[in-house]
């Protein structure tokens, strides 16, 4: 996994930073996980959001008991699955959102949400609180009725201080109200957002409304626990060696950490639409070719087609060229990042990154180094209707040239080395990397060499808030979503707002305060509490400036509750109350963080640029849109983003894939991880 940025504990700054549902990886490749906001091509249609949900359909009888149908067997993500526990943003979510577990919502084949546990869901004040009904005909695979208890559970669970490590950014988990006190033991359970009002009601306050709240509650994070289950086994309720209970289509019969995983159907599952295969078999291979191979072998059913060469050769193969499936990945851009290196050097000047982005000729990258494997793109989307409204920066040499030259560097002369940070040298991205970066020293003559890392420190570079002691250069980077909501569909673009658009120095000084907060871990005795409180006060007078100087949206999201001042007079009460020098620790040392996240927070919003002030401002207002008003923010967003050309998006994948002609029913993920998902729609017809 890679970094990720990290939600602040006061949750004001949370919102002043507007840090987005960020991924776990990025990459292209169906093995790659990947993960954040990316756009659908057709939102409305994609993504329906508003709320009451129309009731699911009444269900038929559970079926008897069966182990029959067919056996199907699939590869898996390289590394296999170690945990089912969905509270963490792990590889079991290919399975555990709809195939092993089952939300109050879900996705049909091809990607809507729609209700599955949920018979329907009613929203008041314009989507703060919603009121969500259950079904009372679904049971988990013991026979146990599913009931709001199961999901309440699992969601105070994760919301948990007990629970630290769980995602909190990885689905609705930030937004409920009083979440993040809770995470930080500020609150009791009580005062948590999520209320059980029956055995099938339960009903979720916000921080802030959401149109498109139910869209989150398909996503693995959102799935159940068995309540009785959870009580009898804490720590291990998940482990099907340790009697866990599913309530998906499927359960699972056996599995090996990180090897093979077998699922059969679940006999109490009530359900439509479900495919007809009795078994499928989850296989992890190490590369495509040991996939592509296991498939000639007819040891699985399906396997991608990941470079031209695998693509020639299924097309001339006579058992393969009726079977191969293609699709667009219009959920993800592939392209070019900035380093995120502390100090940006030439490409802090606006004219030099758009020169880099003019200097490329994407139609040759596509044609000639992808082979046909991608369509170009001049947005950060394959959405038409955001592509055709977008002014691209085009491929244009004389005019990058030009903008070298008024930048300082006519014909590239003076212009320093900068380094491309590129996976290493075997991986499927170089052919591309090496493309441009020739492009680069051919069209605008400076020097460029390119760097290969290790694969995890690579995904680490890409994905870091910044990074220290490195060069300022380039470095690859996709945009995939990992659900549909409105700020989704910026596909990793709102990360030029949120780690690259500053002012000189701005970058600096985020990461001088990061210095801080880091070293405050550290901290062994309690320090001097009425500086702590002189610094609060300052801190909160600064943020009220603030406030009043963005007199908008934005500046009503710094209102919401719990304040920073209200999170440290809490804090400070507690200390107060404190009878022990340890409980007096704990409270200076969540005092001292909570101040240097506001501080920070605060520098933060005077170092942003102008630009970057009026993407803030668009993003609240996408945040709060409904998916289907959201374009009319989502333009304007792109548009700003692809003229700061502090990323250059290149072109959309082409996935191609071939089965088993018997098997149907086949689900590409395009969101966040790849590979293919749903598992629960396969059909095998003999």
């Amino acid at each position: 996994m890679v970094k990720r940025y990290k939600h602040p504990f006061g949750f004001i700054a949370m919102l002043v930073l507007l840090v987005p549902l960020l991924a776990a990886c990025g990459g292209s490749t169906p093995e790659t996980p990947a993960a954040a906001p990316t756009a659908a091509s057709e939102p409305a249609a994609v993504a329906p959001t508003s709320a009451p949900a129309e009731p699911a359909e009444p269900a038929p009888a559970p079926a008897e008991p069966t182990t029959g149908g067919a056996t199907v067997v699939l590869p898996y993500l390289r590394d296999g699955i170690t945990s089912f526990d969905h509270a963490f943003w792990s590889s079991q979510l290919l399975v555990s959102q709809g195939t092993i577990f089952e939300g109050l919502y879900g996705y049909t084949p091809d990607l809507k949400v729609v209700p599955k546990v949920a018979e329907s869901a009613t929203s008041e004040q314009d989507g703060l609180i919603w009121t969500i009904k259950l079904r009372k005909d679904k049971k988990w695979s013991n026979g146990d009725p599913v009931t709001a208890k199961d999901y309440y559970v699992a969601w105070m669970r994760l919301l948990s201080p007990q629970l630290k490590d769980a995602p909190m950014w990885a689905g609705p988990w930030g937004q409920i109200k009083n979440g993040w006190s809770f995470k930080n033991g500020a609150v009791s359970p009580d005062e948590v957002g999520i209320k059980l009002i029956d055995d099938y009601t339960i009903q979720v306050t916000l921080t802030e409304p959401n149109a498109a709240f139910t869209n989150l509650l398909a996503i693995s994070t959102s799935m159940p626990i068995n309540a009785a289950s959870l009580e009898a086994n804490p720590d291990e309720w998940w482990n099907p060696d340790k009697g866990a209970v599913f309530n998906g289509p499927y359960v699972v019969q056996s599995w090996v950490s990180g090897g093979d995983v077998t699922l059969v159907r679940n006999p109490h599952y009530v359900g439509d639409g479900i495919g007809n295969v009795g078994t499928i078999i989850l296989k992890p291979y190490p590369d495509a070719n040991a996939r592509m191979q296991a498939f000639e072998n007819g040891e699985i059913h399906f396997t991608f087609l990941e470079d031209p060469s695998q693509l020639e050769y299924a097309r001339n193969n006579p058992d393969m060229q009726g079977n191969i499936k293609e699709d667009i990945q219009n959920l993800i851009w592939q392209g070019i990042q900035y380093n995120r290196a502390i100090d940006a050097g030439p490409l802090s000047d606006i004219r030099v990154r758009q020169a880099f982005a003019m200097a490329i000729d994407k139609e040759a990258i596509t044609e000639s180094v992808l082979k046909g494997l991608a369509v170009p793109t001049n947005a950060f989307t394959g959405d038409p209707a955001v592509t055709e409204k977008i002014t691209p920066l085009p491929y244009d040499v004389a005019r990058a040239q030009q903008l070298l030259a008024e930048a300082g560097y006519p014909g590239g002369a003076g212009f320093p080395e900068l380094t491309f940070y590129a996976p290493p040298a075997n991986d499927p991205r170089m052919p591309m990397i090496e493309a441009v970066v020739k492009m680069w020293q051919d069209n605008l003559s400076v020097p460029i060499v390119i760097q290969n890392t290790e694969l995890p420190i690579y995904n680490s570079l890409q994905w870091a808030n910044f990074n220290k002691d490195i060069p300022p250069g380039y470095a690859t980077l996709g945009g995939p979503m990992n659900w549909f909501q409105p700020i989704d569909l910026l596909l990793n673009s709102g990360h030029i707002w949120w780690f690259m658009d500053y002012k000189p120095g701005g970058v600096a000084e985020f990461v001088a305060y990061q210095d801080q907060i880091d070293a405050a871990r550290n901290i062994t005795e309690v320090g001097d509490w009425a500086e702590l409180e002189a610094r609060a006060d300052a801190v909160w007078e600064k943020r009220q400036q603030i406030i009043a100087q963005e007199n908008n949206e934005w500046g009503e999201t710094m209102k919401l509750e719990p304040t920073f001042r209200e999170q440290i007079d809490l804090i400070a009460k507690a200390f107060n109350e404190a009878t022990d020098e340890a409980d007096k620790l704990t409270n200076y040392l969540n005092a001292l963080d909570l101040i240097l996240r506001e501080e920070q927070s605060v520098a933060q919003y005077n170092n942003y640029t102008e630009q970057n002030k009026e993407a803030q401002r668009l993003m609240i207002k996408l945040r709060q849109s409904s998916m289907e008003d959201a374009l009319q923010y989502v333009i304007p967003l792109q548009q700003l983003a692809v003229d700061s050309a502090w990323m250059i998006p290149l072109y959309n994948d082409k996935t191609f894939y071939v089965t088993d002609p018997r098997l149907s029913g086949i689900v590409l993920n395009k969101l966040s991880w790849g590979h293919i998902f749903q598992f629960q729609y396969l059909q095998w017809n003999e």
